[in-house]
């Protein structure tokens, strides 16, 4: 059959059939449940991070139903934000954890799937020939962006939506069907608002590119473009509301969102014409030629690391074909082309236009990385198709072409100790080689069967390379799960013993981490089924971070300090303050653990009871100044803390009647022992909230308040609580930094804590009117129908 014809049925299906075919054997082990698709090395986010979170998540569902507040997330946290950063998730939440650890690789192959064949209807939008739709969505599928990232789970999501937006772009652009592009919009808004801006950006360009492509590159007609994506992308922001403004919060309310960790003072200092060092540069280039010529995972030996340095490949032929399509274009075109590409490839010589392209907000690349590919691909498969439809490549400059990749091939970037994977530097060069020599022969109208041949070694080289990149992860085994480690160590039998006997409200520290990993693990309590103080997230809880920060735990100045946070295991005052009652331990427990718990063992573990903790609720008669407080040492912050907790400056006018604490009665840290210490811990027990209710998002309790006092809640401030006292709401008050306060007379007061999703009610509107706005111009369009214009089949320029 002759690629060139006009399109058939069965194209489509043959595209089918190839990307499932390389799926399954780039993915073969891991569909067989061989191995399981968590990772030890350089993705272990996915077992650190997503699998926790998503366990927890699951189970959240099925006790509560949709996602809030809950106490297992680091000391608490939002779980409703983010929760669907990858909608995909939706189809596996109600099977629970057990289910994530074996769906997870069947739902990163169906992404892929459907990424390659979208992006084939996108090509077929395009007018391009069917040859050439099938060839593009097998690269697009199996491009280095999705085949990394897709092992981090968080790329291939983008991989998708960005097929979808491409195709909802044409559709709008070449025949006025505008009904996908909310829906692409919606979803980006869904998953990642910042993503509006990063994608908003590409569309934006791509938006011009094809306006120059087709010749229709005037104000009037780029005008009316914008305006018909900005009009339907409002629409599709208005669907994603509910989503949409609870992520936006999240971002804000972090401390890299707000400002209060970030990089970009020091990203925005950077020299604006450095060039990139020699590591980074070599990187680039090498990253286009395989995903792995400088190793894999924890062999990784280029700029940043593996998941986040530059991912540009995209297939062997499109660095061949690129150069094709300049000749081939009409002198206009060429240039605007020319300029297009040299802007995208400028931030990988100088990274300052890196850094301006995320806003200073981080030194990756990510969709960076997809976006350059993407283009690459693109001027390729305009390449391809042209020759396919009768035009002769320039053989002088395919020999060319080849010289100088092979030149960069074998330049000396890294040192051989750095370039650990030799094999795949033979295997890339033979198969430019071949390639050439192909292309050399395969446009002729007599040579129909050698494009059989190419589009063969297409699939032998994606198979090839994208196994090297899944395989060599250092995946989990399935035997791996029967071992008594992880998140099935001995921890579940010493959770299991407690909490059949301890049904109160507490918190549990853990000298170590469950993890199979290289890296340790912060988030063992979602994994674990138990409430901690540790938590890794991307966008950590801004309060609980600022006190970490005021105790002297979490360090301003350092950004992984907000993402990472540490909790409380090395502070035992502060544990006792905020309700750990138990500490797991498998190592020595100290001198100071060993006067203030009891202990005992379950299966070999030490479990220690912490015999001065404090109730979640509890009162104090003095406060001190945050900017008094901060002068302290650690331990003398331990220590004021028994007596008073901390206002910032500003407040201190709105408790009266609570008392200034003075520094000169602080207790040294030599005198301290532990009498003074249960001095301390009964004075804050004298009026406590005596519990009546507590579940992750409502809280009731009353308290007899001797005296006006202010009560600390431990819990982070935030303002999704809705907080009452006898039935009236009450101001909630930022102690200690970042935890809950409320001011409470002398008296007998009843207390209700009631967590509620920020703006739900604006949000559920504004989606509401996102389906209304929907529907109506569906209705419009019904109503005016557009008869396209038969395609000529060929493509312009």
């Amino acid at each position: 059959m002759n690629f060139s014809q006009k399109p058939r049925d069965w194209t489509s299906l043959l595209a089918l059939a190839l990307l499932c075919l390389i799926a399954g054997a780039v993915f073969r082990d891991y569909l067989l449940l061989k191995h399981i698709f968590l990772f030890k090395g350089v993705g272990s986010d996915t077992f650190n991070n997503n699998y926790p979170v998503s366990n927890h998540i699951s189970a959240y569902i099925s006790k509560y139903g949709i996602p809030k507040w809950s106490f297992n997330y680091g000391m608490g946290q939002n779980l409703f934000p983010f929760f669907l950063r990858d909608p995909f998730d939706i189809f596996l939440y109600p099977g629970g954890g057990h289910y994530f650890i074996y769906g997870m690789a069947y739902k990163e192959v169906i992404k892929i799937i459907l990424s390659g064949f979208i992006f084939f209807y996108y090509l077929k939008t395009l007018k391009l020939s069917s040859y050439t739709s099938i060839t593009g969505s097998l690269l697009f599928a199996f491009c280095g962006f999705m085949t990394v990232g897709c092992c981090w789970y968080l790329f291939s999501f983008e991989v998708f939506n960005m097929a979808l937006l491409l195709l909802s772009f044409e559709l709008l652009f070449t025949k006025q069907k505008w009904y996908l592009f909310p829906i692409a919009i919606a979803l980006t808004g869904i998953s990642q608002p910042f993503n509006l801006y990063v994608y908003g950006i590409f569309i934006a360009a791509y938006a011009l590119l094809r306006h120059i492509q087709e010749d229709t590159f005037t104000v009037k007609h780029i005008a009316l473009t914008f305006f018909k994506m900005a009009s339907l992308g409002i629409a599709g922001l208005l669907l994603s509301a509910p989503f949409l403004i609870q992520n936006v919060l999240q971002l804000l309310n972090s401390p890299r969102g707000s400002g209060i960790n970030s990089y970009a003072h020091s990203l925005f200092s950077s020299p604006v014409f450095a060039t990139a060092n020699k590591m980074q540069l070599g990187t680039s280039v090498m990253r286009f030629f395989s995903n792995d010529m400088v190793g894999t995972g924890v062999d990784y030996r280029g700029y940043h690391n593996y998941l986040e340095g530059p991912i540009f490949y995209c297939g062997l032929p499109c660095l061949l074909l690129l150069p094709q399509l300049f000749p081939l274009l009409k002198r206009r075109i060429r240039m605007a082309f020319i300029i297009f590409l040299a802007v995208w490839m400028l931030p990988i010589v100088f990274p300052y236009f890196r850094y301006m392209f995320w806003l200073f907000t981080g030194n990756y690349y990510r969709a960076y990385s997809f976006f350059v590919t993407f283009f690459v691909l693109y001027y390729s498969l305009q390449a391809l198709d042209i020759l396919i439809k009768g035009r002769k490549i320039n053989i002088i400059l395919l020999v060319i072409t080849i010289v100088v990749l092979l030149g960069l091939l074998y330049y000396p970037f890294f040192t051989i100790k750095e370039m650990p994977a030799h094999y795949i530097v033979k295997f890339v060069s033979i198969m430019l080689v071949v390639y050439g020599i192909l292309f050399c022969f395969m446009f002729g109208r007599k040579a129909t069967y050698l494009r059989y041949v190419f589009l063969g070694l297409v699939v032998l080289e994606l198979i090839h390379l994208s196994r090297i990149t899944v395989n060599n992860m250092d995946a989990y085994l399935t035997s791996d799960l029967a071992y008594k480690g992880g998140y099935n160590d001995y921890t579940v039998e010493a959770l299991n013993y407690i909490k059949p006997r301890d049904t109160t409200f507490y918190r549990i520290d853990k000298t170590y981490s469950s993890s199979y990993t290289y890296f340790p693990t912060y988030n063992d309590g979602m994994a674990q089924g138990y409430r901690g103080t540790r938590e890794y997230s991307p966008f950590n809880q801004k309060y609980y971070i600022l006190y970490l920060q005021l105790m002297g735990i979490a360090n301003r100045n350092d950004e992984g300090d907000s993402r990472w946070a540490y909790g409380l295991i090395d502070r035992p005052i502060l544990e006792s303050e905020n309700r750990v009652k138990y500490i797991f331990t498998n190592a020595d427990i100290g001198d100071f653990r060993r006067s203030t718990c009891d202990s005992f063992n379950v299966s070999g573990l030490v479990v220690l009871q912490n015999k001065y903790v404090l109730p979640f609720g509890y009162t104090y008669s003095y406060f001190i100044k945050e900017s008094d407080f901060e002068q302290l040492s650690n331990g003398q912050k331990d220590l004021v803390s028994l007596r008073a907790c901390v206002l910032n400056d500003k407040d201190a006018h709105i408790a009266p009647g609570i008392k200034e604490f003075q520094l000169k009665d602080t207790c040294s840290v030599s005198a301290f022992n532990n009498d003074i210490y249960r001095q301390y811990t009964d004075s804050l027990s004298s009026d406590t909230l005596a519990l009546t209710r507590f579940d992750e998002t409502h809280i009731m309790g009353t308290v007899n308040a001797g005296a006006d006092k202010m009560m600390y809640l431990s819990v982070p401030y935030d303002i999704g609580w809705v907080l009452k006292v006898d039935g009236q709401p009450k101001d909630k008050i930022i102690l200690d930094g970042g935890m809950t306060g409320v001011y409470v007379q002398k008296g007998r007061h009843k207390v209700e804590m009631v967590f509620e999703l920020p703006y739900m009610k604006i949000s559920l509107l504004l989606f509401l009117l996102g389906v209304l706005s929907y529907a109506v111009i569906l209705l419009y369009s019904r109503k005016h129908k557009i008869i396209d214009v038969p395609a000529d089949g060929e493509t312009h320029g």
